[in-house]
């Protein structure tokens, strides 16, 4: 009886492994480990799957708030008002034109955690291998290249899901921002926390709801949060809900190697993958409405969907480009002050070496 038991299991290793992928339930280490975060006046705040203290969060109406305390064992933490943002002043231009493809129009995709998975479509919540998010990659694909954008979707795999997958994933995005130097980059995720906080109603419709996440610790943290920032802009003129809020965490999650590099957390584990797929072309239209079609003005700050660019008002997608040409010019300057300066430096002191050596032949020739 232990043999045919024994027999089973090995014909259903087999099949596991011809399949290409090893199903693990609660694999990842997030799903079914949900923290709830509160105000200190104990209001109900939001949810995440692993929170620090220091972390940031930005709620949909521009609040900002950072955790100063953690309950590792009641998976709850405290959240401290900081302040109210000012939120970026946007208007719609009411004749904005559809957006036309371009070939210069170019995105970038990758998934740092490849094993994520949605439980009620896939049947687990991750897999040793392409879980669930990839179809969710794939379709955002597909929904840009309808648009007119050029996309390259990277599925190489960066298991296991562990503390180093972004130094694997680090490598992938390096590459494709080498390779094709995309208007911006995208790591593709799930959450792990309850259904309820991704989901919401609109017009008696369920929908799958967003989070943006920002890494603090990258030198390109500052223009990485306005850019999320002006999606969350751009995405309330049509589609309020998409957004839950921007989170800010201690990892760097490769946006230091760009300053349009975003995280988005596609919903979470315990949602039909077909809600988050629904989701998709929202996120796309703004993707593109807020990189090609809103105008930045640099004087006042002020953000115009369907504005016309002008050196004076450049598109989203241009302000950052301008940011990185300053910040490249600025490097090069550096260095060539350094350079003049150690010249100058330098060659005083060589000249004073050799007056002084001189100084000496000339003593010892009297």
């Amino acid at each position: 009886m232990k043999k045919v038991g024994l027999f089973i299991i090995c014909i259903i290793f087999g099949l596991v492994l011809l399949r290409g992928q090893f199903v693990v339930f609660a694999f990842d280490g997030e799903t079914g480990n949900r923290y709830v975060v509160y105000t200190e006046n104990n209001q109900y705040l939001f949810e995440k799957s692993s929170v620090e203290v220091g972390d940031s969060y930005i709620s949909k109406d521009f609040k900002l708030y950072t955790i100063v305390e953690v309950d590792t064992q009641r998976k709850v933490a405290t959240a401290q008002f900081e302040k109210e943002l000012k939120k970026p002043n946007i208007s719609v231009n009411p004749h904005r034109q559809k957006i036309e493809s371009g070939k210069d129009r170019k995105i970038c995709l990758y998934l740092t955690h490849n094993d994520e998975s949605y439980v009620p479509s896939d049947g687990y919540d991750s897999v040793y291998g392409a879980g669930g998010v990839h179809d969710v990659a794939k379709r955002i694909q597909d929904r840009f290249e309808k648009v007119g954008v050029q996309v390259w979707l990277d599925e190489t795999l960066h298991i296991p899901h562990d503390t180093t997958a972004y130094n694997r994933s680090g490598v992938t995005a390096n590459h494709l921002l080498k390779s094709y130097e995309p208007d911006a980059i995208f790591d593709i995720h799930r959450d792990g926390v309850g259904r309820s906080y991704y989901v919401t109603n609109v017009d008696g419709k369920e929908r799958c709801k967003i989070r943006i996440v920002v890494g603090k610790a990258n030198p390109n943290y500052e223009e990485n949060l306005e850019f999320a920032m002006y999606l969350l802009s751009v995405a309330e003129s049509d589609y309020p809900w998409l957004f839950s809020d921007i989170y800010m965490a201690k990892g760097h999650y490769n946006q230091g190697l760009y300053n349009k590099s975003l995280l988005f957390e596609m919903g979470t584990y315990l949602i039909e993958k077909e809600l988050v797929l629904d989701s998709v072309e929202p996120l796309v239209d703004v993707v593109t409405t807020a990189l090609y079609s809103t105008t930045v003005d640099t004087d006042s700050g002020e953000i115009l969907v369907g504005g016309e660019e002008t050196p004076e008002t450049p598109t989203i997608n241009e302000h950052f480009n301008n940011i990185e040409i300053k910040k490249n010019n600025d490097i090069v300057v550096s260095i060539i002050i350094i350079v003049i300066t150690f010249i100058v430096v330098g060659g005083g002191v060589w000249g004073t070496i050799y007056i002084l050596n001189q100084n000496n032949s000339n003593k010892k020739g009297k």
